[in-house]
């Protein structure tokens, strides 16, 4: 299968070494997904309803057409080739609506399964087939719970029910350890025509007029959903055509994932698994989002401060995060530096930041060091209690910005004996602690000089990395969760059963931040290493698993989007 990534002039292609997928998102938390066949029940196209996400199509194919020749990624829409047909999936942002074209008149089959996402319920699921004039309508009743009608409006007004139950296996779902690995699908109808658009409402009459309006003014919607990609911030400096499509599709990813969920803007954690608000995750990736959507990186800002409970951390969704407050204001700091925020708003900043210490002082710190319980820390799959490398400098950096806005000596203070306290409990000379009398080695230290470098002097931050990079690089061009030689070390991808999770996997976003890391502290010394990261970033988030988009981890034994 070829891929290709086009935007404008400029395009790159490749052909895919294995089987791969694409995914497209609009502003609302929807998005469709598929592959060549359905392999798993987080593919098809998913409907945010207020906090809820819900699929509605399993699958979408043309009958009697060959198999999927290329992917080609327009960063807007997805055009797929068939031979001689070609397959349009564009997903109209703030609408619930889905618009399917094709290349020529043909006939296609539809799969669904509505339900809610991590629903996997057989049972008391009913739909019905409805003509309704021009626009074929499928009620689903959910029994004693909920219903949507489905609304299908085509260029050809004729359809062919199939209305029949199959069983559908997941391959991909098995291979991830997430079971139900087979699901009932409902294979509704047959369709003819070239131009299609589905819409789905919990009524009747908003399904149909909604399909209407869409299916009437498509070449308008298309028309802004291209004029969209003139937001995105471009590298100018950079020559590399892949790193270029590389940066690209990770700018179209991270805007994918800003939504506005009842009215609430935020990040979702990751699609298709993690379609939740995380603080930690969110506040990660404020800075990317705030080159190219500033006001609404703003806006997050000010829904997570609100969120800052007694006890100093932001509220607890979907669970405690020891990290999630630090990064917040980490990033805030970013904004602070690049006079994002006013002269107001930096006041309001200043309150929320002394509310978080105070509750930090008081519920989260012991002997000076900032302290956390088990499974609080990003790497949730593992204990780590107790005090943390990159919790102390994401503590420090907060006493540090607030010293910077309140030039309380309080504050300074705080971070002088913090730091003291850290390098004398931490810092042996070659290596820094992973935890508080727990020198496990783990990429955790790159976190920690991102965040506060302040901590080390260059050159004792050059000495760690080349003793840490011993036993935690991979050659492919990656990062290991644990020391390759530890007992805990993992070195294939476990799934849903998290055994690998964080004691082996490379995480993608943990490599790139490495890598900054590196080239801040030693551009030549680790310049090998700074270049394979870069490689296999930019390989992984073109090539392989779902198009343009990076996968959370790979396996630590060899590149592979997991």
């Amino acid at each position: 299968m070829r891929i290709v990534h086009a935007l404008g002039k400029d395009k790159v292609n490749k052909n895919a070494s294995e089987e791969v997928g694409f995914l497209i998102s609009n502003q609302q938390g929807a998005y469709v997904s598929l592959f060549s066949q359905p392999t798993s029940r987080y593919q098809g196209w998913f409907v945010n309803f207020g906090s809820k996400l819900y699929r509605i199509i399993e699958n979408i194919k043309p009958v009697n057409v060959p198999t999927i020749t290329e992917i080609r990624n327009n960063f807007w829409n997805i055009d797929r080739r068939r031979d001689y047909l070609y397959e349009s999936f564009v997903l109209p942002s703030y609408y619930h609506s889905l618009i399917y074209e094709l290349s020529e008149q043909a006939e296609i089959e539809i799969s669904l399964d509505i339900k809610e996402a991590y629903d996997s319920r057989e049972f008391g699921r009913y739909y019905k087939i409805i003509d309704d004039k021009d626009v074929v309508v499928i009620r689903y009743y959910q029994e004693n719970e909920y219903e949507f009608y489905l609304a299908i409006k085509s260029d050809k007004s004729n359809y062919q029910a199939i209305d029949k139950w199959i069983q559908r296996n997941y391959d991909l779902d098995k291979q991830r350890n997430a079971p139900p690995f087979t699901r009932h699908v409902y294979q509704a109808l047959r369709l003819s025509g070239k131009k299609f658009v589905f819409s789905v409402a919990s009524d009747k009459e908003t399904a149909v007029k909604e399909a209407k309006q869409i299916f009437s003014r498509s070449q308008v919607i298309k028309q802004l959903e291209m004029e969209e990609l003139e937001k995105y911030p471009k590298l100018k400096t950079v020559k590399d055509p892949e790193i270029k499509a590389a940066y690209m599709s990770a700018v179209n990813s991270l805007n994918s994932l800003a939504v506005f969920c009842e009215n609430r803007p935020g990040i979702f954690a990751g699609l298709p698994w993690f379609f939740q608000f995380w603080s930690r995750d969110e506040a990660i990736s404020l800075k990317a989002l705030s080159t190219f959507l500033p006001k609404r990186a703003k806006d997050i800002v000010a829904r997570l401060m609100v969120s800052i409970g007694n006890d100093g951390r932001t509220l607890p969704k979907p669970s405690p995060s020891a990290d999630g407050i630090g990064w917040v204001f980490k990033r805030i700091d970013d904004l602070i530096t690049s006079k994002s925020f006013n002269g107001k708003e930096i006041e309001r900043i200043e309150i929320f930041l002394t509310k978080a210490l105070d509750g930090l002082l008081a519920k989260h710190t012991k002997d000076e060091l900032a302290i956390n319980q088990a499974q609080e820390t990003w790497m949730d799959s593992i204990q780590r209690d107790g005090a943390r490398i990159e919790i102390q400098a994401l503590r420090l950096n907060m006493y540090k910005l607030a010293y910077k806005l309140t030039k309380s000596a309080k504050y300074l203070q705080l971070e002088k004996k913090l730091k003291a306290a850290v390098r004398e409990k931490f810092w042996n000379g070659q290596m820094l602690a992973d935890g508080l009398n727990d020198a496990t080695i783990r990429p955790n230290i790159f976190l920690a000089a991102y965040i506060y470098p302040q901590l080390l002097k260059k050159r004792e931050w050059q000495v760690c990395f080349e003793n840490a990079l011993v036993k935690l690089w991979l050659d492919w061009g990656g990062i290991a969760t644990v020391d390759r030689t530890s007992q805990l070390y993992t070195d294939t991808h476990t799934g849903q059963m998290p055994k690998s999770y964080h004691n082996g996997d490379s995480w993608f976003f943990v490599n790139n931040m490495a890598a900054l890391v590196l080239d801040n502290v030693g551009r030549r010394k680790f310049s090998y290493q700074i270049s394979k990261i870069l490689q296999s970033s930019t390989q992984e988030i073109l090539w392989h698993g779902v198009v343009g988009h990076h996968s959370e981890v790979s396996s630590a034994s060899q590149f592979k989007s997991e």
